[in-house]
């Protein structure tokens, strides 16, 4: 967020000293870039905000349907309105600002895709192609930029969701392909299980923040080595050993391994959130849906409930049964 708010001073500095044109659009493009870069982590689907926008998710058609500005002062203020709203997101995601109660759930997603049609605008308006000129600056920073920066994990490209790719493009699943996941830090053999799930909970809690909001569709935690999930009796200690540590560090205290687990309505708890949860691992057949694909990797999936809503297939849904069955189908 820092460095977004880096590229628009930047903007602003160049409307102030009224700099050429060229000058400007190109701290336009770095306004973009940035902003799709943190879109990412939240596993934002620009193209579908556009849709909901009213607008082509195609560049040259979403280009053609934008006006340009009339004043490019006055769409600069919206822009800085834009990143006061992102900012405020961010603080709900990230930061210990809770929500007033009856405030609107904006999403940065929505409050991002506002920001880019905001910057064609502008760039429209100087006559200059903002996507060419992004094009071009992706281009030079891949060789300027190389080492440049530190690197932070992220949860929707750790190793943990790479080495799940395979899972996910195999699985009958027919919500896998746009489902929204975020993943686990790489895995330190070196270290036991639970001194790798002391590492994830503060990102667990993350997920819990985030996800509601932006729609993410589970948390996938990777186990990996010999020994967590090589055998069915091995799988089913990895498990119970995941779930009791995350109940027993559960910042709700809810604690529900510690409950009645047979009970027909448990349901296993973190934070505020309940979770539906599915293992993949190489103790299964190479066919069968919970294979992991890696003789090394055992993956337990966590699921939040209301992700069933949003796919359509909760309990409640006239059409569940039918959805199922083409799944069935499937494998």
């Amino acid at each position: 967020m820092a460095r977004l708010s880096e590229e628009v001073g930047e903007v602003a500095e160049e409307i102030r000293g009224n700099g050429e044109d060229g000058n400007l659009i190109k701290e336009l493009s770095d306004v973009f870039i940035i902003s799709t870069c943190l879109a990412n982590q939240y596993c934002v689907n620009l193209d579908e905000e556009f849709a909901n926008m009213g607008y082509c998710s195609n560049t040259n058609k979403l280009y053609d349907s934008i006006p340009e500005c009339c004043d490019i002062t006055e769409s600069f203020l919206n822009v800085s309105v834009q990143l006061s709203k992102i900012s405020r997101i961010l603080n709900h995601y990230e930061g210990d600002k809770v929500r007033k109660k009856g405030e609107s759930a904006s999403r940065v997603s929505t409050e991002i895709a506002k920001l880019h049609v905001l910057l064609v605008s502008i760039s429209k308006s100087l006559k200059g192609d903002l996507f060419e000129e992004v094009d071009q600056v992706l281009q030079k920073s891949l060789s300027r930029d190389k080492g440049r920066f530190g690197y932070f994990q992220d949860p929707t490209t750790s190793l943990t969701i790479q080495r799940f790719k395979k899972v996910a493009e195999k699985t009958s699943c027919i919500f896998s392909s746009r489902s929204k996941i975020w993943g686990s830090y790489s895995f330190i053999e070196s270290m036991s299980l639970e001194e790798n799930l002391e590492k994830n909970l503060k990102l667990l809690e993350r997920f819990n923040r985030v996800a509601p909001f932006e729609g993410l569709d589970g948390f996938v935690i990777e186990a990996y080595g010999k020994g967590y999930g090589d055998t069915l009796e091995n799988l089913s200690y990895t498990l119970k050993r995941v779930l009791k540590y995350l109940s027993d560090n559960d910042p709700a205290k809810a604690h529900c391994m510690n409950q009645n687990i047979l009970k027909p309505d448990w349901r296993f708890s973190f934070g505020d959130q309940t979770f539906f949860i599915t293992t993949f691992a190489p103790c299964y057949p190479e066919k069968h849906p919970r294979y992991s694909y890696n003789p090394f990797s055992t993956f337990i999936f966590l699921q939040p409930e209301f992700s069933f809503d949003h796919h359509g297939i909760h309990s409640g849904n006239a059409k569940r049964e039918s959805i199922k069955e083409i799944i069935r189908k499937k494998i």
